[in-house]
């Protein structure tokens, strides 16, 4: 299931295929790791070393939560957002997407939730962040964008996002 704060419904609609930059993709294309069911960006791997899954709940509530937070790229990061506007860096981000979708469901058979977002109001310019985590039952880190002040779009690793639906 997609879900999409309005905010984000003109990026969406409006979304076109780019390339990618190749840093992003080559560490995304590491995969993912797993240790004691939560699971991380293999390059983010060093995250679950030495993690105290009593304290999880404390800070983050969930493994779901912990996921969530431990795995967000910001994309402005390995952009120069001087030279992107904010509808490239979000098509950047859809694209990635699509590129999680993808490996997910090559290399597992369980299902995860993709996060995209943007702080619209950036005083840094240009961003977005993405991030994933396992679906788990009775774990659900968002289940309505109504007072959402960003732009945010979730999606399933089985749900179709490409630029041409």
């Amino acid at each position: 299931m997609i879900l999409q704060s309005s905010q984000m419904d003109a990026f969406f609609l409006s979304r076109y295929d780019v390339q990618l930059p190749s840093i992003l993709e080559l560490m995304i294309l590491e995969g993912f790791y797993e240790d004691s069911d939560a699971i991380v960006f293999n390059f983010y791997k060093d995250r679950l070393e030495q993690v105290n899954y009593e304290a999880i709940a404390d800070v983050y509530g969930d493994l779901t939560g912990f996921e969530a937070s431990s795995n967000k790229i910001h994309i402005e990061d390995y952009v120069d957002n001087q030279q992107y506007e904010m509808n490239e860096i979000i098509n950047i981000g859809f694209a990635l997407v699509q590129l999680v979708q993808n490996l997910w469901n090559q290399l597992r058979d369980d299902e995860c939730t993709i996060i995209l977002s943007s702080d619209l109001e950036s005083e840094f310019g240009s961003n977005a962040t993405l991030s994933f985590h396992k679906k788990r039952m009775n774990e659900i880190l968002m289940d309505s964008l109504d007072d959402c002040s960003q732009a945010v779009f979730i999606c399933g690793n089985n749900d179709l996002i490409s630029a041409n639906t």
